[in-house]
């Protein structure tokens, strides 16, 4: 009987830590239970427009981009035909915005951009002040625009994606595509992988994979388009001397040379396909226009790079003071220039020259009914110079 006591007193206490150890446990999952995993954050696509969807106005409670330039020309207004030579100063030279933005491209009166801070892909029209939301993503950059505006390409996690707006469809490029440019919804494209090397893509079909129309012994390289020839030549940050070759689209059947080896080519053909800027490095920088049949319309002192000009009917550049100046290291970010602007009319052979008052490093620069509005890579944000 004395033992009864203490087996009794240890059968309880057994049983009271049993009992607390499932209270703990109960507790404990339902703690863990009731967080909630964190959802994965995916880039969506924002009532795509087609291309004839009237953007949304914007809301003027939190207004997004600020009053424009008054200075608004009248329907009937159109684009000269004849340039006169004369410079403007800093007091024409206004913001277009009144933040940092990111270029993607201009088709007047729809200017594209990205805004980092709401990170949303979207486009504006200049005319009515209205905007309408494309895409949201946290980082995109590298935006390029069809000429038909039905589609639109940027780079994002390092690699190419395509958004078909008339079809609300999103495409991921598995190729490593280093340059691209598009030929009304065409896409054309250099890549480069270990089975194929690199080569020329054609992208036209959202059923169907991209096409490798030829290959070429580059690792990066450049192109443009001139009439139906597709022009390729090396990146400058992988050869800066290269040559210019030709792909004639209607009648692809290899490479022929084009152009013979310079330094540091930069490309920039005419909307109407009728001329081609040709810029290049030998002691100096220079540049040249030329025809279909390469007969030289016009030769300039000065030199620039394809990132910096627009062809739409008249030539706009941004045209560095600084001709010396490293062309890769602008390319690596290293350096900036200092620009002025160059307007040259192909049909009256008139040139304009406008000198920029500040530290203005212009990224395609076009001419529009308003003036000219250029990306100044300086600070991020949106000029327009307004010309008399």
């Amino acid at each position: 009987m004395p033992l009864l006591g203490p087996m009794r007193s240890k059968k309880f206490f057994l049983l009271g830590a049993i009992i607390i150890l499932i209270i703990l446990l109960i507790t404990g999952f339902g703690y863990y239970s009731s967080l909630k995993k964190p959802e994965e954050k995916k880039p969506t696509i924002v009532e795509a427009p087609e291309q004839e969807t009237k953007p949304q106005p914007i809301n003027t409670e939190t207004p997004v981009f600020p009053t424009l330039p008054t200075e608004k020309p009248t329907e009937t207004e159109e684009i000269p035909e004849t340039f006169i030579p004369t410079s403007t100063s800093e007091s024409k030279i206004k913001k277009l915005f009144d933040k940092e933005l990111a270029y993607g491209d201009l088709y007047y009166p729809y200017i594209y951009i990205y805004d980092p801070q709401e990170g949303i892909l979207k486009y504006l029209n200049l005319e009515d002040k209205t905007y309408k939301e494309i895409y949201k993503s946290s980082n995109i950059s590298n935006i390029s625009v069809s000429p038909t505006r039905k589609r639109i390409v940027f780079v994002e996690n390092n690699r190419l994606n395509l958004l078909d707006l008339s079809k609300d469809s999103f495409i991921n490029f598995k190729e490593k595509i280093s340059s691209f440019i598009w030929k009304n919804d065409e896409l054309y494209f250099f890549a480069f992988d270990n089975l194929n090397g690199g080569f020329v893509g054609k992208f036209f079909d959202l059923n169907k994979e991209p096409l490798i129309l030829e290959k070429l012994n580059f690792i990066r390289a450049k192109l443009e388009i001139f009439g139906n020839l597709l022009l390729v030549y090396a990146d400058s940050l992988n050869s800066i001397n290269s040559p210019v070759f030709a792909l004639n689209l209607s009648k692809p059947a290899g490479f022929s040379l084009y152009l013979e080896p310079k330094n540091y080519y930069s490309l920039i053909s005419s909307n109407d396909g009728k001329y081609l800027f040709v810029s290049y490095q030998e002691d100096s920088w220079k540049s040249k226009i030329i025809d279909q049949n390469k007969k030289e319309l016009i030769a300039f002192d000065w030199g620039t790079l394809k990132e910096k000009c627009s062809f739409v009917d008249v030539l706009v550049c941004g045209v560095p003071l600084n001709q010396k100046t490293d062309i890769n290291d602008w390319y690596k970010l290293k350096r900036s220039y200092q620009d002025k602007i160059i307007i040259f009319n192909p049909k009256t052979k008139e040139l304009k020259e406008v000198n920029l008052d500040g530290f203005f490093d212009v990224i395609k620069p076009k001419l529009t009914p308003i003036g000219i509005v250029f990306w100044n890579r300086n600070d991020a944000n949106f000029y327009i110079v307004n010309l008399e």
